[in-house]
Parts: C-alpha cells; sequence; structure tokens
C-alpha cells in the first residue's frame, strides 16, 4: 500500500511539471510572437514614414518646379537664378531619394535606420527652406526689375522728350538755313543771247541765220546781293533747242542738277564760275558746238543752287 501510494505521488509530481514546462513553453511562445507582432507594427510604420516622406518629397519638389516656371521669360537675368535654382533642387531631390532608398534597406530597428531617416527629414527640411528663399530672392528681383523698369521709362520718356526738342530745333534750324540759302540765291537781269561768227579779223559778228552761226554768247546781269556769299560762285546755263530738248556735249561740261523744289533732275548744257562780289556783275559765257545750229526758237535758263533764277528766248531764222 505504501509502495503504491508513493509511485502515485511520483507519478503526480511528473505531470505537474510536464504542465509547468507547457504552460511555460506556452508563455514564452506567446511573448515572442507578441515580440514580432511588435517588430512588424514598427516596421510597417516605418514603411509608411518613408513613403509618406517620398511623397512629400515629390510634392514639395513639383510645387517648386511650377514656381520656378511660372516666372520664366520676364527677363534674361531672372531666367539665368532660376535656371541654376532648378539645377540645385534636381540635384538635392536626386540626395533625398538615395537616401531614403537607403533607409527602405536598413536593418528595421537598427541606430542606422533612424539615423539614415533623420538625415533624410533634415534634407527635406531644407528643400523647404531653399523654396521660401527662393522666393524671396524672386520678389527682391522683381522689385528691383520693377524700380529698374520705372527708372528705365522715365530716361526713355526724357529721352523722347529730348529727341523731339532738337527735332524742332533742328527743323527751325533747318528752315532757317533754307531761308538764309534762298535769301542768297543771285537775281539776274538783262539776258542776251547772241548767235555770233568769227570775222578774219578775230573778230565776233553777230548773225541771226543759223547757217551762219558758230556759236552763242549769253551775258546776263548778277545782281546785287548782300547776304549771298562772296567768291566764284557756280552758275548753270540750259540751252533748249526749238524742239525743247537740252543741248547737251558731256565733253564740253553738259550734266544734271537737282532741282531745289521738286528735287527733279534738270539737264544743263554747261556752266560757269564768275567771281561775285556783292555787287551787280555782268558775265558773259560762250557755247559752241560740234554740229550746226537749228533753226527756229531757242530757250535760255540760267540756275544757282538748283534755283531757277533766270530766262530768256531767241530766234534763229
Amino acid at each position: 500500500m505504501s509502495e503504491n501510494t508513493n509511485s502515485n505521488g511520483k507519478l503526480h509530481a511528473i505531470y505537474i511539471a510536464l504542465i509547468l514546462l507547457l504552460i511555460g513553453g506556452l508563455v514564452f511562445t506567446n511573448l515572442k510572437l507578441k515580440k514580432s507582432k511588435e517588430t512588424i507594427v514598427v516596421t510597417e510604420q516605418k514603411v509608411t514614414e518613408v513613403e509618406k516622406l517620398k511623397s512629400d518629397l515629390d510634392l514639395r519638389y513639383n510645387e517648386s518646379l511650377q514656381e520656378i516656371e511660372s516666372y520664366r521669360g520676364q527677363n534674361a537675368g531672372l531666367d539665368s537664378m532660376l535656371n541654376i535654382k532648378e539645377q540645385e533642387l534636381t540635384a538635392k531631390k536626386a540626395k533625398i531619394d538615395a537616401l531614403l532608398g537607403q533607409v527602405s534597406a536598413a536593418k528595421a530597428g537598427s541606430s542606422e535606420k533612424a539615423k539614415l531617416y533623420a538625415d533624410a527629414q533634415v534634407l527635406i527640411k531644407q528643400l523647404e527652406d531653399d523654396k521660401l528663399r527662393l522666393q524671396t530672392s524672386i520678389d527682391s528681383l522683381i522689385t528691383v526689375n520693377k524700380i529698374l523698369y520705372q527708372e528705365r521709362d522715365s530716361i526713355t520718356g526724357e529721352l523722347s522728350t529730348t529727341i523731339q526738342k532738337k527735332q524742332q530745333v533742328d527743323e527751325e534750324n533747318q528752315k532757317m538755313k533754307d531761308r538764309i540759302d534762298k535769301a542768297s540765291i543771285l537775281g539776274t537781269a538783262n539776258i542776251q543771247c547772241s548767235p555770233i561768227r568769227m570775222t578774219r579779223k578775230g573778230k565776233e559778228d553777230e548773225v541771226n541765220k543759223a547757217k551762219d552761226a558758230e556759236k552763242l554768247r549769253i551775258c546776263f546781269d548778277l545782281l546785287q546781293n548782300k547776304i549771298a556769299q562772296a567768291g566764284e560762285t557756280e552758275v548753270a546755263v540750259r540751252i533748249l533747242n526749238p524742239d525743247g530738248t537740252t543741248i547737251q556735249l558731256q565733253n564740253l561740261g553738259s550734266g544734271t542738277l537737282k532741282e531745289a523744289t521738286t528735287g527733279n533732275d534738270i539737264p544743263y548744257t554747261y556752266t560757269i564760275k564768275p567771281d561775285y562780289q556783292n555787287e551787280t556783275k555782268t558775265v558773259c559765257s560762250y557755247w559752241a558746238q560740234t554740229f550746226k545750229f537749228a533753226s527756229g526758237k531757242y530757250s535760255v535758263e540760267v540756275y544757282q543752287k538748283g534755283f531757277l533764277i533766270g530766262q530768256s528766248t531767241f530766234v534763229m531764222k
């Protein structure tokens, strides 16, 4: 009886020990599972936070790019600055993306992962600060440009006014010069045109038949003009044939002049340069051509500085 009692007591002790071991194992397993679940939750939180950082980074980056694009095209200086800032922004985003990739690859719960994550947050904060500084720089540059534009517009207005005044002065001066030039034009009187031939004794003999004429003598008076400049004064003589054409021989000095009032080209027969000293002066000149004169009515015109200052007619039978 005593032996059976002892055996049963040992069995009960073994059962109790086994039950305690089983309970201990279950408790250990539950604790391990709980810790694993906590690790998974922390890891999922970290993954979510990294994704949130990436999303936040992309949002701020795109906003900054849109901000940069909105200011393009205003002036070359601003565009140059925006190009530099865009390059800096793109480089910093690439650096943050690489850092976030390292965060994702790092071992969960490690100090390295925590440090990388903190570094990424700092860079993203710097990105936001860069955006604010860029906005401040743009605002300052725009303000300076506005001031420069205002100063430019003011200077342009003053320059325009000055140019207008100069043009008015130039116009007045030109009008004054034109009046003086016109007032200095010489007048003529007593225009006489005589067909002549030379006698055997070398004297001039006036004729009235075209077949007898060897040359023309044209004389006129240049009238007194105190305003005119003294000295050699070029005068053009134009002889028109009976058919209305101008007699011209290039080798004898014929050419064209600009008519002062119309600007039209006027052909002339020859020019002379009498020495004029502001007093009435009689001037004579000769025209001897290489072909026979035609009979009929001739016209003679005298020009100075493009102005017609005298005209007359004569007839050769």
